[in-house]
């Protein structure tokens, strides 16, 4: 089974944490030390939404607001969730498909777009505009 973690965030300071979890006991009781819990998770799952959220963070931080509510960060975890969830029971990828994804997503290089503040230097190294910044009537452009 995927390593699971309860997925925790401290509101004060706009930050996520991953309390392991070792046969149903999480390593640090749940909501201590400022840390609120947000959802018990593979980490993995986890890692993408915080990938998505640190976007928004990052964002935040730059026009001085403060970071998010806990309660807003669980809206945000459910929508993630819906979407994550619909994905995975609904939609087929052909090989095809998956290779043509394969060859246009960069993990990386998509975050550092979106602004996410782990990938500024990739940013700024590669010259990347604003993933906002593309031309939606350009299929892998709008895409990816």
């Amino acid at each position: 089974m995927a390593e699971l973690i309860i997925l925790e965030y401290k509101e004060a300071t706009g930050q996520f944490h991953y309390n392991a979890v070792d046969n149903g006991r999480p390593s640090d009781k749940p909501g201590t030390y400022g840390w609120e819990p947000v959802a018990y998770v593979e980490q993995r799952k986890a890692s993408l939404f915080c990938d998505m959220i640190d976007c928004k963070l990052h964002r935040r931080k730059a026009l001085k607001q403060a970071p998010y509510s806990i309660d807003y960060i669980r809206k945000e975890w459910k929508l993630f969730c819906y979407v994550y969830n619909y994905m995975a029971a609904n939609v087929e990828f052909n090989p095809e498909h998956r290779e043509f994804i394969r060859e246009h997503f960069y993990s990386a290089r998509a975050l550092a777009r979106l602004g996410n503040a782990h990938q500024a230097d990739l940013k700024e190294a590669e010259e990347l505009d604003w993933a906002w910044e593309y031309n939606p009537l350009d299929y892998v452009d709008s895409n990816f």
